[in-house]
């Protein structure tokens, strides 16, 4: 629409509303005739402003027509032109090439032939190494065919070692449910810790003795003897009922855990009334309450987190295996400084003799000496004695026509025994 146009329709509009309502104001009975012209008056300039605005639409779009006809024809012309170069452009190009057809198919032939050879020399390397890679894949199939034949016997023989296992665990199982079986799977696993920290049994400890107390025997399991005469007492009677039962029954786990914590309580309650360091001689304030099974205690601390330093406080130490090898290897360590300081004891004895025998050689062998020195000293004075009183006569006989052989020179013996450089006084011992 042509703005010219909108604005004078709204100033008309404005113009006819004004009258209306003057008129309306003024109105008495001709009111509504003059309401009605008015109206038809507005209709009117209405549709005079939309047949304007309709002419002007046509006006533009047939100005656009024209150059919607304009560009059509312009773009036709174009193509005409672009069609024309292209095939100017291939006539030219078949043109240059037509000469050097049959000369490059040549080369490219020989070139081809050339090419192939070279690449065939350059890929024969490649050729050998992939055969040589597909042997190596092949023997590394039937390794791997092999391997997984002999992964599935071991993994039989696995699954028959589990099934044993699992039988000889339920085995041990019931086995350590009876007091006296559980006592001796208890003294074998003591004994392999002792022997695990180097404490044999013909060395450093006694097994199974027996203590005699003022109303009854008492039995601990071992009691290692310390150096210095010291000797520490080890009770293996560890109650684990209801520990087996809480594994093998999760129904009633927590129930079966809680009277384990409370057994294992009242186990070492039980030896700190034993008071078995009253009754070894040189025990110190300690007896030592063996666990072979680690998880059996952890289990009963879950619930009793004190339960070590309660039993510390008691004279009683709860020792795992672990802890026990430690204990034992520590004694052991004891034991060989104590064999070393009694090496050195006997060292210094057998070194104390030593020097008192080579003392008494030593004054010996200056007795000889000085006995040597006397017979060069009595030597040489008879040699003087045979020149001055003997010889000169037997000599002076040779002279006057005696025959036989000359009578030799006799030296005199000048090398007199050497003594030590000091003399070794004797040990208080030869005094």
């Amino acid at each position: 629409m042509d703005p010219v146009s909108l604005i004078i329709g709204v100033l008309i509009g404005a113009v006819i509303g004004s009258v209306v309502m003057y008129v309306a104001r003024r109105g008495g009975g001709g009111g509504e005739a003059i309401r009605t012209s008015v109206e038809a008056k507005m209709i009117e300039a209405d549709r005079d402003s939309i047949r304007v605005e309709l002419e002007a639409e046509r006006e533009a779009r047939q100005e656009a027509d024209r150059k919607v006809a304009t560009l059509t024809e312009r773009e036709q012309n174009l193509n005409k032109q672009f069609e024309q170069q292209r095939a100017s452009i291939e006539e030219m190009r078949k043109q240059l090439l037509e000469p050097f057809d049959a000369s490059s198919r040549k080369a490219l032939q020989d070139n081809s032939e050339r090419f192939l050879q070279q690449t065939v020399e350059r890929l024969k390397p490649l050729r050998e190494q992939l055969e040589q890679q597909n042997k190596f894949v092949r023997e590394l199939e039937k390794s791997r065919a092999e391997a997984y034949g002999d992964m599935g016997k071991a993994i039989a023989q696995m699954m028959e070692t589990h099934k044993d296992l699992r039988s000889e665990t339920s085995r041990l199982t019931t086995a350590l449910r009876r007091p006296d079986q559980r006592g001796k799977w208890g003294e074998v696993q003591l004994r392999r810790v002792v022997e695990l920290a180097g404490m044999t049994e013909h060395c450093d400890f006694v097994e199974q003795p027996t203590i005699h107390g003022d109303e009854s025997s008492q039995r601990p399991d071992l009691i290692v003897n310390l150096p210095g005469g010291g000797r520490i007492v080890v009770d293996a009677k560890t109650p684990l009922d209801a520990y087996l039962d809480a594994i093998a029954d999760e129904t009633t786990r927590d129930v079966r855990r809680a009277a384990h914590a409370d057994a294992m309580q009242g186990h070492w309650k039980t030896l700190a009334k034993k008071s078995y360091w009253e009754k070894v001689a040189g025990s110190p304030d300690l007896v030592v309450m063996f666990i072979p099974v680690e998880s059996a205690l952890m289990a009963a601390m879950d619930l009793k987190p004190t339960m070590h330093a309660d039993a510390m406080a008691e004279h009683v130490l709860i020792a795992t295996p672990t802890l026990l090898v430690g204990l034992l290897r520590s004694i052991a360590f004891g034991w060989r400084q104590e064999a070393l300081a009694e090496n050195a004891r006997e060292i210094a004895a057998v070194g104390k003799e030593l020097y008192e025998r080579l003392s008494t050689f030593v004054n010996h062998h200056a007795t000889v000496g000085k006995r040597l020195e006397s017979a060069v000293k009595a030597y040489n004075e008879s040699v003087g004695s045979l020149e001055r009183r003997l010889l000169v006569s037997g000599r002076r006989l040779h002279e006057l026509g005696v025959q036989g052989e000359e009578i030799e020179q006799i030296t005199p013996v000048t090398l007199a025994p050497q003594l030590p450089a000091s003399a070794v006084e004797p040990s208080p011992s030869d005094a």
